[in-house]
């Protein structure tokens, strides 16, 4: 959603939305994510690709600095939709960035939910579509599910969530950012797109491996910090 939302070529807000729906789910229509990753500019796509490592393999250890990034990237790219209404102002895309940035770590709770369920919709529409290739279109509804089942969870579950919110956004923001980054080369980006469109199930795979090792990577590093704890708490006592 990030990469769609800091794209060169941003649509109005009223012609967006099913758009950003349809592009959380990784398994459909690899053209379009091309398209999408090639009119990113660098400076984004390498933003991207850097907030997304940060997410990856340090994702709960610094997740309020995290949150309050993505809020800011969030904000900038609603902004830039909103602007698209009246005459493409920059300055209402950086009003919003700083609005959301401000409000994200007060409504910490409540902007992990938010980002927790944009990670569950990208997952459920992914799946629908794996799962129902035939009833790709309607991949808004597992998308809806997963949305809502990943936002609740984060209020019972904050840590866990957190750590798969991380992982599997940070996952995605590293992947594409990466093939966007790779795409400004000429000598590899023709390449790089028959590769997308002829294996389209690499990108979900490359998410999911990104995820896997985001999420073992987390779990172990705060394991591991929790028995150093002890162990100094033991020596202490």
């Amino acid at each position: 959603m990030a990469t769609f939302l800091l794209a060169a070529a941003v649509p109005s807000f009223s012609t967006t939305w099913a758009e950003i729906i349809a592009s959380l789910d990784l398994a459909r229509r690899p053209q379009e994510i091309l398209e999408m990753l090639s009119s990113l500019p660098v400076v984004a796509a390498a933003v991207v690709t850097v907030v997304g490592a940060a997410c990856v393999m340090q994702g709960y250890r610094w997740h309020k600095p995290i949150v309050v990034v993505l809020s800011l990237m969030l904000g900038f790219g609603v902004g830039r939709m909103l602007s698209a209404e009246v005459g493409r102002s920059m300055v209402v895309a950086v009003a919003l960035a700083i609005l959301l940035a401000a409000i994200a770590s007060p409504l910490l709770r409540y902007t992990v939910a938010l980002f927790a369920g944009i990670a569950g919709a990208g997952i459920g529409a992914t799946i629908w579509t794996f799962l129902n290739p035939d009833q790709a279109s309607l991949a808004w509804a597992g998308g809806g599910m997963g949305f809502i089942a990943l936002a609740l969870l984060s209020f019972m579950f904050f840590r866990l969530v957190v750590i798969i919110f991380t992982s599997v956004g940070g996952g995605a923001m590293f992947v594409m950012g990466g093939i966007g980054l790779l795409l400004q080369i000429d000598s590899i980006a023709a390449t790089v797109r028959d590769q997308m469109v002829l294996h389209p199930g690499v990108l979900p795979l490359l998410v999911l491996t990104s995820a896997v090792v985001g999420f073992v990577y987390q779990q172990k590093s705060l394991v591991t910090s929790a028995d150093h704890g002890r162990d100094h708490g033991g020596e202490e006592d």
